[in-house]
């Protein structure tokens, strides 16, 4: 462009920016209204004639904000360290924090930085969803799904150790509630009738099961009704009898 030549710039393209027109208002010096393609609302700014053609505006100012965060986000950004050696992979949060999963799922997993939730599951953050290691492993993102940790050890997450159910199936798999002081799922000491009561919960109801002095015995009752009514979806709560306070 010659200096001291006008030319119209009306209809160019710089960048993100196009020339709709002069701004009349602005002398001496010219001006150009321009529009920029970053969004729908096409944002209009009055541009001087060197910040166009010298490569210097080309934008609404969104191009500079994208190099800012783009640059953040590599700075910022951490992740999780890995053991590969054994069987099964290892990953560790920023805090130390243990959880497993299967080497084939290594590459699923290791570009997201994990961490573990006050509910102890190993989440992270895709933008503004929230991810949880144990559904992304189990290709699981249907919200009536869930995916069941089987023994309860949310840091395991291998894929033998998970399993896909619904609402109902993972709360027969519930694991022991903190006010339970059996040791046993469904097995409580009823001082009413100084008897070792079982109950089982299906769909939301209670179902008494039986009573007995013996707390071994209660605990096979609770055992086999899980296994009559739950089959493969009952958590195998073990007989702790030191954890049974004794009643008799």
């Amino acid at each position: 462009m010659a200096r001291g030549k006008f030319v119209d710039l009306t209809g160019m393209v710089f960048e993100r920016l196009t020339v709709v027109g002069r701004d009349k208002e602005r002398k001496p010096k010219v001006y150009w209204w321009c529009t920029c393609s970053c969004n729908n609302e096409m944002v209009k700014r009055s541009i001087i004639t060197s910040s166009l053609t010298g490569c210097y505006t080309q934008s609404c100012g969104c191009l500079q904000k994208e190099k800012v965060r783009k640059t953040m986000s590599k700075t910022m950004k951490k992740y999780n360290t890995y053991d590969l050696s054994g069987e099964y992979g290892i990953g560790y949060t920023n805090k130390g924090e243990e959880f497993h999963f299967d080497l084939e799922d290594y590459d699923k997993i290791k570009n997201y930085c994990w961490h573990k939730n006050k509910y102890g599951y190993f989440m992270t953050r895709d933008g503004n969803k929230k991810l949880l290691i144990h559904r992304l492993i189990m290709d699981v993102t249907d919200s009536t799904i869930e995916v069941d940790h089987i023994k309860h050890k949310l840091y395991d997450n291998r894929k033998d150790k998970l399993r896909i159910s619904f609402t109902n199936e993972n709360q027969i798999n519930r694991k022991l509630m903190k006010n339970n002081t059996s040791g046993v799922t469904g097995v409580f000491w009823n001082k009413q009738d100084n008897l070792w009561s079982t109950q089982l919960t299906i769909d939301g109801k209670r179902m008494y099961v039986g009573s007995s002095k013996n707390f071994e015995i209660a605990v096979k009752n609770r055992k086999e009704a899980e296994e009559k009514y739950f089959g493969e979806l009952s958590y195998d709560n073990s007989i702790n009898s030191s954890t049974a306070i004794n009643q008799e």
